[in-house]
């Protein structure tokens, strides 16, 4: 589900998935695990992941976006 709700947002934000890769500094192919939910993320890439993205981290937990 975190996952999802990542995508949801970066898209929601019009950023790509190229562009967030960058930023997390990791590789395309690992960026997209993250979103098909492929890899378990830790929480210090989670910190970074939420805000560049724009999002808060209890956007990621709850039922809307």
């Amino acid at each position: 589900m975190v996952g999802i709700k990542i995508k949801e947002i970066r898209e929601r934000n019009k950023l790509t998935r190229e562009y967030v890769a960058i930023q997390m500094e990791m590789s395309l192919s690992q960026y997209s695990k993250i979103e098909t939910e492929n890899v378990d993320l830790k929480l210090s890439k989670l910190d970074k992941l939420v805000k560049i993205i724009g999002a808060k981290k209890s956007e990621l937990f709850s039922g809307r976006t």
